[in-house]
């Protein structure tokens, strides 16, 4: 392809994702790499000679990959019921890599300010208990986060406006009502739907109730938009916690499965944040539990996230707890965010605008650092190109920044004339599939590619990139096989070709002072805007 795509370096701060606001250490009571069983070795190998070592050899790898951090996953398997307290969400990496990937904005704090705070306590309902039911993944998903979702969107109470767990759990729990996997939950919510609590109400005594299908078809009222993973990049074992703020901030509740043990369970009665205890980090024990994820303060504790439990409201305070950023990182396997709920009525079709700019980028140790724009000016109707060339083996990015929920969609030309998909990337096994969410329902400032940068070859003097901005999701393979057809004509006219009688009219499409190029729309019930972005080159 005429434009070249370049790993950018690893930054270690990426890596560590912190969270920003402090707590961003791993230090725990005791712990350090060799706790628990591990600090006993030298003392066993002197009791057990012989063949009694390697019996002792395989009775640690044994504990290793049962309990401690580098095991086969996160799911325990056993239901752990300590103290009347159930959990039952079973963390499986192979389940959370199924998940589209949510696309996070850019890590600008000019561009991309995130608020010190966010709380979305006033719209969750009461705090419940599953009992001895291990359903945490249903009153994570459908009782806490979808009923937050329903309040924020209709400005009702949560108490009133609550769904039910038992539906939900009823048909995703495996077997023995022994837990579920919140990827189960996030896709019923999401094709089937939920009922409201007093339709279906709960009771850990039975899981095998099942509703009738006139209530299945009435849960179809209330499906959710969708849902993404909350994952840095492709990664299975590593949770992002600025895009955990980002839904936070916006409204977006978050679900996580995380492991837990009897200091985060009777420890935590009464208490307002958790405090690991000495050996709490080899989780020897522990077992994966749902919950849901209300809030975060900067300044709290050093900086933690509050989380909504469904033990009643004995623990924590009221049904809620902090966990410490550090803490919530090492723990906490899964994080799914909800997408917001699609606008309704005149807010559907209202005007929306969009900017779009080429941000040139330079290397600095192992980060790349924004500059300026390369400045696009207007030269026909949606066609943008660059003032002055770009240098060949120069770097920049593609930002978009959107002011309202939508789908974006990047695709470029190619030397032969047919086109390729930027964004959402392509699976490099399966280029007709993506791993990651095209869906910008969190608004703000994102650069594509987020891990790579962009840059002109040799071949040639102009490259032509299109950026497409949708209310509904698009078909992006299929579109870029239409665009591909006839490579020897305009690329821009096939672009627009392609989303024929989808395209909103009267678009008002301008240069900015600052280089970037900008459109805003009328109130349409068309749904497509595409830009076109020529790049001279020497």
């Amino acid at each position: 392809m005429p434009i070249r795509m370049v790993d950018d370096p690893q930054d270690p701060q990426e890596s560590n994702n912190d969270g920003g606001g402090g707590g961003g250490n791993s230090n725990f009571p005791g712990g350090g790499g060799g706790g628990g069983l591990f600090n006993l070795l030298p003392l066993l190998l002197g009791l057990f000679r012989g063949k009694g070592i390697i019996f002792l050899l395989i009775i640690g790898a044994g504990a290793y990959f049962l309990f401690g951090r580098g095991g086969g996953g996160c799911n325990m398997g056993n239901l752990s019921d300590l103290g009347g307290l159930a959990r039952g969400g079973f963390l499986d990496p192979k389940q959370f890599e199924r998940a589209n990937i949510y696309e996070p904005l850019a890590d600008d704090n000019t561009k991309n300010p995130i608020p010190e705070k966010a709380n979305l306590m006033a719209y969750a309902p009461a705090v419940g208990n599953q009992g001895e039911q291990g359903s945490c993944v249903a009153w994570s998903s459908a009782y806490a986060a979808r009923t937050i979702l329903e309040a924020s969107r209709s400005g009702q109470q949560g108490e009133a406006t609550k769904f039910s767990p038992a539906f939900l759990y009823n048909q995703i729990g495996l077997d023995g009502c022994q837990g579920s996997y919140i990827l189960r939950a996030m896709e019923y919510m999401t094709k089937q739907g939920s009922v409201p609590y007093d339709k279906f109400p709960y009771t850990d005594r039975d899981c095998s109730r099942q509703p009738d299908q006139s209530l299945i078809r009435d849960a179809g009222a209330f499906k959710m938009r969708g849902f993404n993973r909350l994952s840095l990049g492709d990664r299975n074992d590593a949770i992002d916690l600025r895009a955990i703020k980002e839904n936070l901030a916006q409204g977006a509740p978050v679900v996580i499965g995380m492991m837990v043990g009897p200091s985060f369970m009777q420890g935590m009665m009464g208490q307002e944040v958790w405090q690991p205890q000495a050996g709490d980090d080899q989780m020897s024990g522990f077992g994966g539990h749902a919950m849901c994820v209300v809030g975060y303060d900067d300044s709290k504790f050093g900086g933690a996230f509050l989380i909504m439990n469904s033990w009643g409201p004995e623990w924590g305070r009221n049904g809620f707890g902090w966990v410490r950023y550090n803490h919530f990182k090492y723990f906490v396997r899964e994080a799914y965010g909800l997408e917001p709920m699609p606008k309704t009525g005149a807010a559907a079709t209202a005007a929306f605008t969009c900017e779009v700019g080429l941000v040139q980028v330079t290397q600095q140790g192992n980060k790349m650092v924004a500059g300026s724009y390369a400045p696009l000016r207007s030269i026909s109707n949606n066609v943008f190109e660059t003032v002055s060339p770009l240098a060949i083996g120069s770097r920049f990015k593609m930002e978009v920044k959107n002011s309202t929920e939508c789908y974006i969609y990047v695709f470029g030309k190619e030397t032969d004339g047919t086109s390729y998909t930027l964004f959402p990337y392509p699976n490099a096994n399966d280029a007709t599939k993506t791993k990651y969410s095209p869906f910008c329902g969190i608004t703000g400032t994102r650069v594509f590619p987020h891990d790579k940068s962009m840059t002109p070859d040799s071949i040639g003097t102009r490259d032509v990139m299109a950026v497409v901005v949708s209310r509904e999701p698009i078909d992006w393979y299929e579109t870029n096989r239409k665009i591909s057809s006839n490579p020897a004509s305009d690329y821009a006219s096939r672009v627009n070709a392609a989303f024929a009688g989808k395209q909103v009219s009267n678009v008002r499409f301008q240069s900015t002072g600052k280089g970037t190029m900008q459109f805003t729309t009328a109130p349409s019930q068309n749904q497509v805007v595409a830009a076109i972005v020529e790049i001279t080159k020497r």
